[in-house]
Protein backbone atom coordinates (compact mmCIF):
# COMPACT_ATOMS: atom_id res chain seq x y z
CA UNK A 1 0.00 0.00 0.00
CA UNK A 2 1.29 3.36 -0.71
CA UNK A 3 2.18 6.14 1.29
CA UNK A 4 0.27 9.45 2.36
CA UNK A 5 2.30 11.48 -1.00
CA UNK A 6 0.14 9.14 -3.51
CA UNK A 7 -2.84 7.97 -1.18
CA UNK A 8 -2.85 5.52 1.06
CA UNK A 9 -6.34 3.54 0.99
CA UNK A 10 -7.31 2.48 -2.63
CA UNK A 11 -9.74 5.50 -2.90
CA UNK A 12 -7.97 7.16 -5.98
CA UNK A 13 -5.01 9.02 -6.37
CA UNK A 14 -4.24 12.83 -6.54
CA UNK A 15 -6.15 14.19 -9.68
CA UNK A 16 -4.48 16.46 -12.20
CA UNK A 17 -6.41 19.93 -13.90
CA UNK A 18 -5.55 23.22 -14.59
CA UNK A 19 -2.56 25.27 -13.62
CA UNK A 20 -4.17 27.74 -11.12
CA UNK A 21 -1.63 30.62 -12.08
CA UNK A 22 0.77 30.27 -9.03
CA UNK A 23 -2.12 29.56 -6.20
CA UNK A 24 -0.99 26.93 -3.66
CA UNK A 25 -3.13 23.56 -3.37
CA UNK A 26 -4.58 24.41 0.36
CA UNK A 27 -4.76 21.21 2.66
CA UNK A 28 -7.69 21.17 4.65
CA UNK A 29 -8.30 19.77 7.67
CA UNK A 30 -12.53 19.59 7.82
CA UNK A 31 -13.31 18.20 11.38
CA UNK A 32 -16.05 17.92 13.50
CA UNK A 33 -15.68 20.68 16.18
CA UNK A 34 -12.97 22.45 14.05
CA UNK A 35 -12.28 23.31 10.91
CA UNK A 36 -8.84 24.78 10.09
CA UNK A 37 -6.49 25.42 6.77
CA UNK A 38 -2.82 24.79 5.82
CA UNK A 39 -0.25 25.66 3.38
CA UNK A 40 3.56 25.17 1.81
CA UNK A 41 4.87 28.09 1.51
CA UNK A 42 8.59 27.74 -0.05
CA UNK A 43 10.01 24.93 2.52
CA UNK A 44 7.52 26.07 5.24
CA UNK A 45 4.24 24.16 6.40
CA UNK A 46 1.57 26.50 8.34
CA UNK A 47 -1.65 26.76 9.56
CA UNK A 48 -3.35 29.46 8.33
CA UNK A 49 -4.91 31.92 11.41
CA UNK A 50 -7.59 34.50 10.63
CA UNK A 51 -7.64 38.30 11.35
CA UNK A 52 -7.96 37.84 14.76
CA UNK A 53 -4.98 35.49 15.09
CA UNK A 54 -7.05 31.99 15.77
CA UNK A 55 -6.08 29.08 13.82
CA UNK A 56 -9.23 26.54 14.39
CA UNK A 57 -12.41 27.25 13.71
CA UNK A 58 -15.53 26.37 15.30
CA UNK A 59 -17.22 23.90 12.86
CA UNK A 60 -21.08 25.34 13.79
CA UNK A 61 -23.28 27.43 11.59
CA UNK A 62 -25.92 29.63 12.78
CA UNK A 63 -28.57 31.25 11.33
CA UNK A 64 -30.23 34.64 13.21
CA UNK A 65 -32.24 35.37 11.34
CA UNK A 66 -34.06 34.14 7.82
CA UNK A 67 -31.65 34.00 5.23
CA UNK A 68 -28.52 35.40 6.94
CA UNK A 69 -25.87 32.43 8.34
CA UNK A 70 -23.05 32.88 10.53
CA UNK A 71 -20.23 30.56 10.91
CA UNK A 72 -17.47 29.77 13.51
CA UNK A 73 -17.08 31.71 16.70
CA UNK A 74 -20.12 33.73 16.24
CA UNK A 75 -21.98 30.86 15.01
CA UNK A 76 -20.74 28.58 18.22
CA UNK A 77 -21.54 31.26 20.24
CA UNK A 78 -25.43 31.32 20.07
CA UNK A 79 -25.04 27.87 20.78
CA UNK A 80 -26.43 28.13 24.56
CA UNK A 81 -28.68 31.54 23.48
CA UNK A 82 -30.42 29.91 20.49
CA UNK A 83 -30.05 26.58 19.84
CA UNK A 84 -32.59 25.47 17.59
CA UNK A 85 -31.21 27.62 14.70
CA UNK A 86 -27.30 26.89 15.48
CA UNK A 87 -25.90 23.36 14.10
CA UNK A 88 -22.75 22.12 15.70
CA UNK A 89 -20.98 18.91 14.46
CA UNK A 90 -22.50 18.84 10.84
CA UNK A 91 -20.11 16.50 9.47
CA UNK A 92 -21.35 13.63 12.03
CA UNK A 93 -24.62 13.95 9.79
CA UNK A 94 -22.92 14.51 6.27
CA UNK A 95 -23.44 11.67 3.40
CA UNK A 96 -25.50 9.23 6.14
CA UNK A 97 -28.53 8.46 5.58
CA UNK A 98 -31.79 10.15 7.90
CA UNK A 99 -32.57 6.28 8.64
CA UNK A 100 -29.50 5.13 9.84
CA UNK A 101 -29.97 4.22 13.71
CA UNK A 102 -27.05 6.35 14.84
CA UNK A 103 -28.45 9.46 12.78
CA UNK A 104 -31.64 8.95 14.62
CA UNK A 105 -30.09 9.00 18.03
CA UNK A 106 -28.05 12.07 16.93
CA UNK A 107 -30.94 14.02 15.64
CA UNK A 108 -33.14 13.12 18.13
CA UNK A 109 -31.08 14.96 20.94
CA UNK A 110 -30.85 17.81 18.61
CA UNK A 111 -32.69 21.06 19.73
CA UNK A 112 -33.19 21.89 15.83
CA UNK A 113 -36.25 20.26 13.45
CA UNK A 114 -34.77 17.54 10.95
CA UNK A 115 -36.41 15.22 8.51
CA UNK A 116 -35.24 13.07 5.12
CA UNK A 117 -34.42 14.73 2.06
CA UNK A 118 -35.06 13.24 -1.29
CA UNK A 119 -31.88 11.62 -1.17
CA UNK A 120 -32.84 10.05 2.08
CA UNK A 121 -30.05 11.99 3.69
CA UNK A 122 -31.14 14.44 6.32
CA UNK A 123 -32.29 18.17 5.87
CA UNK A 124 -31.66 20.61 8.83
CA UNK A 125 -34.68 23.52 9.26
CA UNK A 126 -33.72 26.92 10.11
CA UNK A 127 -36.38 29.50 9.43
CA UNK A 128 -38.81 27.33 7.91
CA UNK A 129 -36.24 26.81 5.08
CA UNK A 130 -34.54 23.54 4.86
CA UNK A 131 -31.06 22.81 4.78
CA UNK A 132 -29.02 20.33 3.59
CA UNK A 133 -26.32 18.75 5.47
CA UNK A 134 -23.74 19.12 2.23
CA UNK A 135 -25.00 22.64 2.00
CA UNK A 136 -24.45 23.63 5.99
CA UNK A 137 -20.64 22.05 5.41
CA UNK A 138 -20.29 24.01 2.22
CA UNK A 139 -20.71 27.17 4.62
CA UNK A 140 -17.71 25.82 6.61
CA UNK A 141 -14.98 24.72 3.95
CA UNK A 142 -16.08 28.24 2.23
CA UNK A 143 -14.72 30.15 5.38
CA UNK A 144 -11.48 28.23 5.13
CA UNK A 145 -10.98 29.37 1.67
CA UNK A 146 -11.74 32.77 2.81
CA UNK A 147 -9.20 32.44 5.40
CA UNK A 148 -6.58 31.20 3.04
CA UNK A 149 -7.23 34.09 0.36
CA UNK A 150 -7.48 36.39 3.19
CA UNK A 151 -4.14 35.29 4.22
CA UNK A 152 -2.24 34.71 1.10
CA UNK A 153 -3.64 37.42 -0.75
CA UNK A 154 -4.45 35.19 -4.13
CA UNK A 155 -7.39 33.48 -5.12
CA UNK A 156 -7.88 29.92 -3.78
CA UNK A 157 -9.53 26.71 -6.01
CA UNK A 158 -8.13 23.80 -4.94
CA UNK A 159 -7.48 21.54 -2.06
CA UNK A 160 -6.68 18.32 -0.45
CA UNK A 161 -8.99 17.08 1.99
CA UNK A 162 -8.14 15.25 5.44
CA UNK A 163 -10.68 12.25 5.56
CA UNK A 164 -11.95 9.58 8.73
CA UNK A 165 -10.78 6.74 8.14
CA UNK A 166 -14.57 5.18 8.36
CA UNK A 167 -15.67 7.45 5.79
CA UNK A 168 -17.20 5.00 3.09
CA UNK A 169 -17.99 6.13 -0.64
CA UNK A 170 -20.70 7.80 -0.24
CA UNK A 171 -19.30 10.30 2.30
CA UNK A 172 -16.31 10.75 0.59
CA UNK A 173 -18.92 11.76 -2.66
CA UNK A 174 -20.84 14.44 0.72
CA UNK A 175 -17.37 15.92 1.44
CA UNK A 176 -16.62 16.50 -2.66
CA UNK A 177 -19.89 17.65 -2.85
CA UNK A 178 -19.69 20.19 0.35
CA UNK A 179 -16.22 21.86 -1.90
CA UNK A 180 -17.83 22.00 -5.06
CA UNK A 181 -20.26 24.70 -3.46
CA UNK A 182 -17.83 26.07 -1.55
CA UNK A 183 -15.96 26.65 -4.77
CA UNK A 184 -13.35 24.02 -3.96
CA UNK A 185 -11.91 21.34 -6.43
CA UNK A 186 -11.00 18.42 -4.04
CA UNK A 187 -7.61 17.69 -6.36
CA UNK A 188 -7.05 14.28 -3.39
CA UNK A 189 -7.94 13.21 -0.25
CA UNK A 190 -5.83 11.37 2.49
CA UNK A 191 -7.19 10.05 5.66
CA UNK A 192 -6.49 11.85 8.97
CA UNK A 193 -4.27 9.62 10.34
CA UNK A 194 -1.82 9.29 7.39
CA UNK A 195 -1.90 13.18 7.36
CA UNK A 196 -0.54 13.21 10.70
CA UNK A 197 1.59 10.54 10.19
CA UNK A 198 3.18 12.86 7.65
CA UNK A 199 3.24 15.61 9.62
CA UNK A 200 5.18 14.06 12.11
CA UNK A 201 7.47 12.42 9.61
CA UNK A 202 10.49 14.70 10.41
CA UNK A 203 10.12 14.83 13.87
CA UNK A 204 13.00 13.40 16.18
CA UNK A 205 12.65 9.63 16.99
CA UNK A 206 9.65 9.51 14.32
CA UNK A 207 11.01 5.86 13.24
CA UNK A 208 10.37 2.11 12.97
CA UNK A 209 6.20 1.02 13.00
CA UNK A 210 4.26 3.59 14.64
CA UNK A 211 0.79 3.52 15.80
CA UNK A 212 -1.11 7.06 15.19
CA UNK A 213 -3.56 7.57 17.60
CA UNK A 214 -6.35 10.15 16.20
CA UNK A 215 -9.13 11.44 18.76
CA UNK A 216 -10.68 13.96 17.43
CA UNK A 217 -13.84 15.90 18.40
CA UNK A 218 -16.08 13.67 16.57
CA UNK A 219 -14.51 10.45 14.96
CA UNK A 220 -11.88 8.37 16.19
CA UNK A 221 -8.98 6.70 14.46
CA UNK A 222 -6.40 4.71 14.48
CA UNK A 223 -3.56 3.63 12.11
CA UNK A 224 -0.31 1.81 11.67
CA UNK A 225 2.43 2.96 10.23
CA UNK A 226 5.79 1.76 8.67
CA UNK A 227 8.53 4.67 8.65
CA UNK A 228 11.54 2.10 8.14
CA UNK A 229 12.17 3.47 4.60
CA UNK A 230 11.85 6.72 2.63
CA UNK A 231 8.73 6.26 1.50
CA UNK A 232 6.42 5.30 4.76
CA UNK A 233 3.22 2.74 3.99
CA UNK A 234 0.06 2.28 6.27
CA UNK A 235 0.07 -0.89 7.62
CA UNK A 236 -3.71 -1.05 8.76
CA UNK A 237 -6.51 1.65 9.57
CA UNK A 238 -9.64 1.03 11.77
CA UNK A 239 -12.19 3.86 13.20
CA UNK A 240 -14.86 4.75 14.71
CA UNK A 241 -16.98 7.79 13.11
CA UNK A 242 -19.19 7.76 16.38
CA UNK A 243 -16.34 8.21 18.93
CA UNK A 244 -15.16 11.78 20.12
CA UNK A 245 -14.58 14.91 22.03
CA UNK A 246 -18.18 15.50 21.72
CA UNK A 247 -19.79 12.08 23.07
CA UNK A 248 -17.13 12.70 26.45
CA UNK A 249 -18.92 16.15 26.49
CA UNK A 250 -22.44 14.49 26.41
CA UNK A 251 -21.60 12.09 29.50
CA UNK A 252 -20.25 14.82 31.53
CA UNK A 253 -23.31 16.90 30.99
CA UNK A 254 -25.73 13.77 31.89
CA UNK A 255 -23.60 13.14 34.35
CA UNK A 256 -24.25 17.20 35.58
CA UNK A 257 -27.83 16.94 34.79
CA UNK A 258 -28.34 13.90 37.02
CA UNK A 259 -27.11 16.00 40.10
CA UNK A 260 -29.08 18.75 39.37
CA UNK A 261 -32.20 16.38 39.19
CA UNK A 262 -31.26 15.14 42.58
CA UNK A 263 -31.13 18.29 44.20
CA UNK A 264 -33.60 20.20 42.21
CA UNK A 265 -36.05 17.82 40.90
CA UNK A 266 -35.71 19.91 37.40
CA UNK A 267 -34.66 17.79 34.58
CA UNK A 268 -31.84 20.36 32.65
CA UNK A 269 -32.15 18.26 29.51
CA UNK A 270 -35.64 18.51 28.89
CA UNK A 271 -35.05 22.38 28.80
CA UNK A 272 -33.96 23.27 25.14
CA UNK A 273 -31.80 26.43 26.05
CA UNK A 274 -29.99 25.19 29.41
CA UNK A 275 -29.37 21.80 28.31
CA UNK A 276 -26.86 23.79 25.71
CA UNK A 277 -25.40 25.99 28.17
CA UNK A 278 -24.70 22.78 30.65
CA UNK A 279 -22.87 21.15 27.03
CA UNK A 280 -20.62 24.15 27.04
CA UNK A 281 -19.92 24.40 30.41
CA UNK A 282 -18.59 20.45 30.22
CA UNK A 283 -16.45 21.47 26.92
CA UNK A 284 -15.12 23.97 28.91
CA UNK A 285 -14.22 21.87 31.93
CA UNK A 286 -12.79 19.18 30.01
CA UNK A 287 -10.37 21.46 28.20
CA UNK A 288 -9.49 22.91 31.10
CA UNK A 289 -8.63 19.94 33.02
CA UNK A 290 -5.64 19.18 30.11
CA UNK A 291 -4.03 21.81 32.02
CA UNK A 292 -5.40 22.15 35.79
CA UNK A 293 -5.68 19.47 38.29
CA UNK A 294 -9.55 20.26 39.10
CA UNK A 295 -12.18 22.86 37.07
CA UNK A 296 -15.84 23.79 38.00
CA UNK A 297 -18.58 22.92 35.49
CA UNK A 298 -20.56 26.35 35.53
CA UNK A 299 -23.85 27.51 34.23
CA UNK A 300 -24.84 30.97 36.23
CA UNK A 301 -28.55 31.35 36.96
CA UNK A 302 -29.52 27.72 34.77
CA UNK A 303 -33.11 28.19 37.05
CA UNK A 304 -35.92 30.57 38.22
CA UNK A 305 -37.21 29.89 41.60
CA UNK A 306 -39.42 31.47 44.10
CA UNK A 307 -36.39 33.18 45.97
CA UNK A 308 -34.27 33.66 42.85
CA UNK A 309 -32.30 32.12 40.33
CA UNK A 310 -30.09 29.32 40.63
CA UNK A 311 -26.63 28.50 39.87
CA UNK A 312 -25.42 25.24 38.68
CA UNK A 313 -21.51 24.42 39.80
CA UNK A 314 -20.12 21.54 39.78
CA UNK A 315 -16.69 20.99 40.86
CA UNK A 316 -14.79 17.92 38.84
CA UNK A 317 -11.24 16.98 39.02
CA UNK A 318 -8.67 14.81 36.87
CA UNK A 319 -9.67 11.69 38.35
CA UNK A 320 -13.67 12.37 37.89
CA UNK A 321 -12.98 13.10 34.31
CA UNK A 322 -10.83 9.81 33.64
CA UNK A 323 -13.73 7.78 35.67
CA UNK A 324 -16.34 9.48 33.55
CA UNK A 325 -14.57 8.76 30.23
CA UNK A 326 -13.11 5.75 31.11
CA UNK A 327 -15.87 3.49 28.50
CA UNK A 328 -15.13 5.90 25.82
CA UNK A 329 -11.24 5.11 25.97
CA UNK A 330 -11.79 1.57 26.24
CA UNK A 331 -13.62 2.12 23.42
CA UNK A 332 -10.87 3.99 21.54
CA UNK A 333 -8.35 0.54 22.49
CA UNK A 334 -10.90 -2.11 20.87
CA UNK A 335 -10.39 0.04 17.60
CA UNK A 336 -6.49 0.23 18.34
CA UNK A 337 -6.35 -3.87 18.63
CA UNK A 338 -8.42 -4.38 15.54
CA UNK A 339 -6.04 -2.82 13.64
CA UNK A 340 -3.37 -4.17 15.15
CA UNK A 341 -5.43 -7.58 13.89
CA UNK A 342 -5.84 -6.75 10.52
CA UNK A 343 -2.04 -6.47 10.57
CA UNK A 344 -0.98 -9.43 12.48
CA UNK A 345 0.77 -7.39 14.55
CA UNK A 346 1.02 -7.04 18.93
CA UNK A 347 1.71 -4.20 21.09
CA UNK A 348 5.54 -5.27 21.27
CA UNK A 349 5.89 -4.69 17.34
CA UNK A 350 5.47 -0.82 17.36
CA UNK A 351 8.24 1.52 18.20
CA UNK A 352 6.05 4.14 19.50
CA UNK A 353 2.41 5.71 19.60
CA UNK A 354 1.90 9.38 18.40
CA UNK A 355 -1.63 11.52 19.86
CA UNK A 356 -3.29 13.26 17.63
CA UNK A 357 -6.43 15.31 18.00
CA UNK A 358 -7.50 17.95 21.04
CA UNK A 359 -9.33 15.56 23.06
CA UNK A 360 -5.92 13.49 23.05
CA UNK A 361 -4.79 16.02 24.92
CA UNK A 362 -6.49 14.67 27.96
CA UNK A 363 -4.00 13.11 30.46
CA UNK A 364 -6.47 10.12 31.28
CA UNK A 365 -5.82 9.58 27.50
CA UNK A 366 -1.96 9.65 27.66
CA UNK A 367 -2.19 7.31 30.97
CA UNK A 368 -4.61 4.39 29.41
CA UNK A 369 -2.74 4.55 25.99
CA UNK A 370 0.86 4.26 27.99
CA UNK A 371 -0.90 1.19 29.91
CA UNK A 372 -2.61 -0.26 26.81
CA UNK A 373 0.25 -0.13 24.48
CA UNK A 374 3.16 -0.62 26.96
CA UNK A 375 5.76 1.54 24.76
CA UNK A 376 6.93 5.31 24.46
CA UNK A 377 3.66 7.63 24.29
CA UNK A 378 4.11 10.93 22.60
CA UNK A 379 2.85 14.40 20.88
CA UNK A 380 4.68 14.97 18.15
CA UNK A 381 3.35 17.41 16.38
CA UNK A 382 1.07 19.76 17.92
CA UNK A 383 -1.94 16.97 17.78
CA UNK A 384 -4.37 19.38 17.53
CA UNK A 385 -2.37 20.77 13.84
CA UNK A 386 -1.10 17.43 13.27
CA UNK A 387 -3.79 16.56 10.71
CA UNK A 388 -4.24 20.13 8.93
CA UNK A 389 -0.41 19.97 8.45
CA UNK A 390 -0.17 17.12 6.87
CA UNK A 391 -2.98 18.24 4.39
CA UNK A 392 -1.05 20.82 3.38
CA UNK A 393 2.46 18.42 3.21
CA UNK A 394 0.48 16.57 0.86
CA UNK A 395 -1.21 19.23 -1.39
CA UNK A 396 2.17 20.51 -1.65
CA UNK A 397 3.49 16.80 -2.92
CA UNK A 398 0.79 16.95 -5.21
CA UNK A 399 1.65 20.06 -6.82
CA UNK A 400 5.44 19.23 -7.40
CA UNK A 401 3.56 16.19 -9.20
CA UNK A 402 1.92 18.01 -11.00
CA UNK A 403 4.46 20.72 -12.18
CA UNK A 404 7.03 17.81 -12.99
CA UNK A 405 4.39 16.18 -15.42
CA UNK A 406 3.68 19.60 -17.10
CA UNK A 407 7.16 19.92 -17.28
CA UNK A 408 7.91 16.45 -18.91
Amino acid sequence: MAGPDTRTDGRGGPATGPATGGAPIVGLDFGTTYTSVGVVIGNRVQVLSRADGSKFTPSVIAAPRKGEILVGEEARARIPTDPARTVASPKRLLGRPFADREVQTFVGQAPYRTKAGPDGTTIIELWQTDYAITQLCSYLLADARAVAEAKLNMRITEAVVAIPVAFDVQRISAVRRAAQLAGLDVVSLIDEPSAAALANRYTPGFGGVVGVYDFGGGTFDFSLVDVTRAQFRILATAGDGWLGGDDLDLVLAEAAANQFWRLHKVDLRKQAVEWQRLRFACEAAKRALSVNESAVISVPEVMRTASGMVDLELGIDRRTLARAAASLIQRSLQVCDHALGKAGMSNKDLTAVYLVGGTSRMPAIHDAVARHFGVPVRHGVAPDQAVCLGAAIHASLVSSRRNRAEAV
